[in-house]
């Protein structure tokens, strides 16, 4: 693909695309993206590597500007940081985004939280209903990953060979005695967010990662809290 055409791709690979130098000092944009919910993507062009100005010149054409940072917004160029501020305060942003999500991330731990109290007060068939929606939720968290790339333009490889391992993990604890899946399970979910904070913090919004973080929790902690009530069952 030329030049002229990958820039092209990268402008509308996500809502919002900052073309940068790997010096480029964002002055806040990147929190107020953040903050504003929108997922968003930066392009560093290192002018130390013969395809990044390649690219770099056929972001000039495109635009007509010859500095970085540029920043467009749905596949349209708006300028540099101080338009795209404009452009922000002027609530370009969607706001109901955030809201829904949080509702059903919350809702979604219900589930967890019952299932927990059943294993502890009710039949132990529940510790196996509390595993199934464990290994259902932690095959979705995956996914999303799997979704994210699909809509970028460039994506890593490394994206899609990841985001199947937690449906992998979540069908693999279905197949042992559910006392050695819940623990596995909770252990999954923690160490997915882990994976998510080293490798995709450029690609999920603040307010998504923060709202990963506490439902991480949540399903983690329903999980290891049921399984001390397990223990009398197997003869540990």
């Amino acid at each position: 693909m030329s030049a002229d055409g990958e820039i092209v791709e990268l402008a509308r690979s996500a809502p919002v695309v900052v073309f940068h130098s790997p010096v480029t000092d964002l002055a806040g944009l990147d929190q107020r993206l953040d903050q504003a919910g929108l997922r968003w993507r930066a392009v560093e062009l290192g002018m130390g590597d013969s395809d990044n100005r390649a690219r770099f010149q056929a972001l000039k054409a495109l635009t007509g500007s010859g500095t970085l940072p540029q920043v467009f917004m749905d596949g349209r160029y708006v300028g540099g940081l101080r338009e795209a501020m404009a452009r922000l305060d002027a609530g370009t942003p969607r706001r109901g985004a955030p809201a829904a999500a949080a509702w059903m991330g919350y809702l979604g731990l219900l589930p967890f939280a019952a299932g927990a109290l059943g294993v502890w007060f009710g039949p132990a068939w529940v510790a196996g209903w509390l595993a199934a929606y464990g290994a259902v939720i932690l095959s979705f968290v995956g996914a999303v990953h799997w979704g994210l790339a699909v809509a970028d333009a460039r994506p890593a490889p490394e994206t899609f060979y990841a985001s199947v391992v937690p449906a992998l993990v979540g069908w693999a604890a279905l197949l042992v005695p559910v006392i050695v899946a819940l623990p596995v399970l909770a252990a999954a979910f923690v160490l997915w967010r882990y994976w998510e904070y080293q490798h995709a913090r450029t690609t999920l919004p603040r307010w998504f990662r923060r709202l990963r973080t506490a439902l991480t929790v949540g399903a983690a902690a329903s999980l290891a809290i049921a399984w001390p009530a397990l223990l009398p069952l197997s003869g540990g």
